[in-house]
């Protein structure tokens, strides 16, 4: 009881921690008024005074104006409400939107250390949100008046409460997982793909677990969050522009000379933009995956979020590359590393493995941290994408 006592005290002092230094980062920052942040700030300016009324006239405005669809889409009404309470409560600024992602960041590290101790342990809890905590994406994220620790948040929720209910399905847990996931799709409307690694697990979970799986969960799964979405917009009386809303989100790229010439790219790009954040990681996650599969080791956790990762990874190779929009990937990257730095104490450290791990976590979180602050800090990129990321190592000239 004094050891789980002791860790989350520890994991409190972390967030404390974690949370002030992120802030003593915001003195100096520069924010793209011209670029994402200023469309953000605007959308939640103009609810925040109008209401909830105000967004079929968002949605009108940005469907009459072309220059528009370069940018962020009011279909994601669900981080533009939320910001505009926000700006309710501290104030219309982008220091304050910037403040919000901040939160964003408290509270998912905060249940990502409840999830995991309930199913990793509170041994590997403490640590595997020590990983997280010190991310660079993650770290680089909560202090831009972006929406993207918000999309973080509420998909690291869904696919928790997703396994959850893999592990005990009921029509409860099944509920909190649609609202939840429902949801997450009204923050950003490209989470609507975890649908494709969801369905495979559920037929993963019928005929390689032999597990009975109603086709009602099939059906609740591919259909429900998307009705809700609908209903919300429809609600909120801007259903009939939705969907040429999705019509301009998928042919705008092809028109966006800058996510052509920076957000192009191969299909392993993200593997090396990963690389240059946080190399120890890839490096023992990589171990850690071939291990498994090269063992055949029989664990369904594991299973489940490589499931997640690789899905996610094949169907937003489709879309620019830009890290900040597959921030997914950083959870099961860390996760599997954390689990590799676990089996290689447990092989060499015997009864003192756990401190180990731990000391070995700290250590990763150190260089992860230095990395935050040179490439986001010092080097002050916006986009964590390939030529930025390769400018500020000095891999490639630049002036």
């Amino acid at each position: 009881m004094a050891a789980k006592s002791n860790y989350r005290l520890i994991l409190f002092l972390m967030l404390v921690v974690a949370v002030t230094l992120v802030s003593f980062t915001l003195r100096n920052i520069r924010f793209a008024s011209s670029a994402d942040e200023g469309y953000y700030f605007r959308y939640a300016s103009f609810i925040a005074q109008k209401g909830l009324s105000g967004f079929g006239a968002l949605f009108e405005n940005y469907l009459e104006n072309q220059q528009f669809w370069l940018y962020p889409n009011p279909l994601r009404v669900g981080f533009i409400t939320l910001s505009a309470i926000w700006f309710k409560v501290a104030g219309a600024s982008f220091m304050n939107l910037a403040y919000l992602s901040l939160i964003f960041y408290a509270f998912f590290l905060f249940a990502s250390y409840c999830f995991s101790r309930k199913y990793l342990g509170e041994k590997l809890a403490l640590p595997f949100v020590i990983l997280l905590a010190s991310s660079p994406i993650q770290l680089a994220m909560s202090r831009r008046a972006l929406m993207d620790s918000a999309v973080n948040l509420f998909s690291s929720l869904s696919i928790w409460l997703f396994w959850g209910f893999l592990k005990k399905r009921g029509w409860l847990k099944l509920t909190i997982f649609i609202a939840v996931y429902s949801f997450s799709i009204l923050v950003k409307e490209t989470i609507i793909l975890l649908t494709v690694p969801f369905l495979i697990l559920l037929l993963i979970e019928r005929f390689v677990y032999k597990n009975k799986v109603s086709v009602k969960y099939f059906l609740a799964v591919l259909l429900l969050p998307p009705f809700i979405a609908l209903s919300v917009y429809a609600l909120l009386g801007c259903l009939p522009f939705v969907f040429d809303t999705v019509r301009i989100i998928l042919s705008s790229p092809q028109a966006n000379s800058y996510a052509i010439s920076f957000g192009s790219g191969p299909w392993y790009r993200y593997l090396i933009d990963y690389m240059l954040l946080s190399p120890w990681v890839v490096i023992l996650a990589t171990g850690f995956i071939f291990y498994f599969f090269l063992n055949k080791e029989n664990n369904e956790l594991v299973v489940y979020f490589a499931v997640i990762f690789v899905s996610s990874f094949i169907l937003f190779d489709f879309f620019t590359k830009n890290l900040r929009y597959v921030m997914i990937l950083d959870m099961p990257l860390r996760l599997f590393s954390l689990l590799m730095l676990n089996i290689i104490a447990n092989k060499f450290f015997g009864r003192a493995a756990a401190g180990m791990v731990l000391i070995l976590t700290i250590t990763l979180a150190f260089f992860d941290c230095l990395n935050f602050y040179h490439l986001f800090v010092q080097s002050s990129i916006y986009d964590p994408m390939s030529f930025f990321l390769f400018r500020a190592q000095h891999l490639i000239p630049f002036k």
